[in-house]
């Protein structure tokens, strides 16, 4: 079963897109407002792994992931709720 702590929902709920560039494993989270949030090289991973996110697109220099609109788990379903 998928577990996310409570850091870990904060973030999904505010996250827009996460940026991700393979060739320096750098990782770019944005929200909204454009303003960058942190996101640990493991926790993406961990992320995207189970499925809660998901690559919407990208170039030939970097992928962009967001969060899945599929819940995956009702967890993760709480967190996509729309307040």
């Amino acid at each position: 079963m998928i577990t996310l702590t409570d850091k870990e929902k904060r973030f999904l709920k505010r996250v827009d897109k996460i940026t991700h560039v393979p060739w320096s494993a750098k990782i770019i989270a944005l929200d909204v407002s454009g303003k960058p949030m942190r996101l640990s090289r493991a926790t993406f991973s961990r992320l995207k792994d189970d499925g809660i996110i998901i690559r919407s697109g990208g170039d030939l220099s970097s992928d962009i992931y967001v969060v899945n609109p599929a819940p995956v788990t009702p967890e993760v379903e709480e967190v996509q709720e729309v307040p």
